[in-house]
C-alpha cells in the first residue's frame, strides 16, 4: 500500500511539474504519393500514411492503440462501448456522432441508429475501418477522448521530423484542437490544427449523413519531450470550427510510461517520507 501511494503521488507531482512545459509542435500535411490503402468491399484499411516535408510515416497499426475513450456532444457523454445516437439521412441533431460510408458494413447498433466510439476507433477485423467516422456539425461543439492501454504513454522524442500524432479528417474545411491527456487527467495546452494544414490522402468519403463524397485529408504532428507522460489524446471541436469530421487518430509507439521525477518533485517526495517517518515514531 505504501509503494502504491508513493507511486501515485509521484505521478501526480511529475504531471504537475510538467504542466508548465509547452510543446512547440511541427505540423505536416499528409501526402497522397506516400499513402496507400486497401478496400475490403467498401470498408477501407490504411496501410501507409506519408507526409510532405518529412520521411516519417505511419502504418495501419498506429491507429489501433486505443483501448478506451469517450465522446461528449450536445446530448451527453458516452463511454467507449456506449451507444451514441446517430444522425442519418441528412439529419443534423447531434453535434458529434458516429457515421459510416455508404455501402460499408453496418455498425452493430444500426437498426437503433446508434454507434459507439469502439466502432469508430477500435479494431474492425484487425484494422481500423477508415470508412467509420465521427461526424461534426457546422456550428456544433463536441469533444472526444482516446486512451492508450493502462500504463502506456505516447512515444515522443526531440526530433522535429518525427511524427507522433496523425489525424485524418473528412472534408478539409474544418478546424480542431488537439490536447494531450496526462497521467493525472489534466490536459496540455491545445494544438490548433487549421483547415488549411491538411494534405490529401488520395481518397474521398461519402457517408450516410451527407449527400456526396468529400476528400479525406490528414496531418502529422511532431512533438517534443515535454509531451512525455501522455496517456491519451483529446480532440475538440468548437463553435465556429465548422464541424470537423474525424476519420482516425494515430499515435507513435506507444511506450511504457516511465516518468522521471524533477528535482522539485523529489524534494517534495522526500519531505513526505520524512513526515510519514515522524508520524510512525
Amino acid at each position: 500500500m505504501k509503494t502504491r501511494t508513493t507511486t501515485t503521488m509521484a505521478l501526480a507531482l511529475i504531471a504537475a511539474a510538467s504542466a508548465t512545459a509547452s510543446a512547440s509542435p511541427v505540423i505536416y500535411g499528409a501526402a497522397s504519393s506516400g499513402t496507400t490503402s486497401v478496400l475490403h468491399g467498401n470498408n477501407r484499411e490504411l496501410t501507409r500514411l506519408g507526409f510532405s516535408g518529412t520521411s516519417s510515416f505511419m502504418t495501419g497499426s498506429n491507429f489501433l492503440h486505443w483501448h478506451s475513450g469517450s465522446l461528449t456532444n450536445n446530448s451527453g457523454t458516452y463511454g467507449w462501448t456506449a451507444q451514441v445516437p446517430r444522425d442519418v439521412n441528412s439529419a443534423n441533431v447531434y453535434t458529434g456522432n458516429p457515421d459510416r460510408a455508404d455501402g460499408s458494413t453496418p455498425m452493430p447498433g444500426e437498426l437503433a441508429k446508434t454507434g459507439s466510439m469502439q466502432d469508430v476507433f477500435g479494431s474492425f477485423g484487425g484494422y481500423k475501418n477508415m470508412s467509420y467516422i465521427i461526424d461534426g456539425e457546422d456550428n456544433g461543439a463536441y469533444t472526444f477522448d482516446l486512451l492508450l492501454a493502462q500504463g502506456m504513454g505516447l512515444a515522443v522524442d526531440n526530433n522535429n521530423a518525427t511524427v507522433e500524432i496523425s489525424v485524418l479528417e473528412r472534408g478539409g474545411n474544418s478546424d480542431f484542437n488537439i490536447y494531450g491527456i496526462r497521467v493525472d487527467n489534466s490536459l496540455t495546452g491545445p494544438i490548433f490544427v487549421g483547415r488549411s494544414l491538411g494534405g490529401n490522402v488520395g481518397w474521398n468519403l461519402d457517408t450516410l449523413e451527407i449527400g456526396g463524397a468529400q476528400r479525406v485529408v490528414g496531418v502529422g504532428i511532431s512533438l517534443d519531450a515535454s509531451w512525455s507522460g501522455i496517456k491519451g489524446i483529446r480532440i475538440e471541436a468548437k463553435n465556429g470550427f465548422n464541424g470537423p469530421d474525424i476519420v482516425a487518430v494515430g499515435v507513435a509507439g506507444p511506450t511504457p510510461l516511465i516518468l522521471i521525477p524533477t528535482p522539485g518533485a523529489l524534494a517534495l517526495l522526500g519531505l513526505g517520507g520524512l513526515v510519514a517517518t515522524r508520524r510512525r515514531r
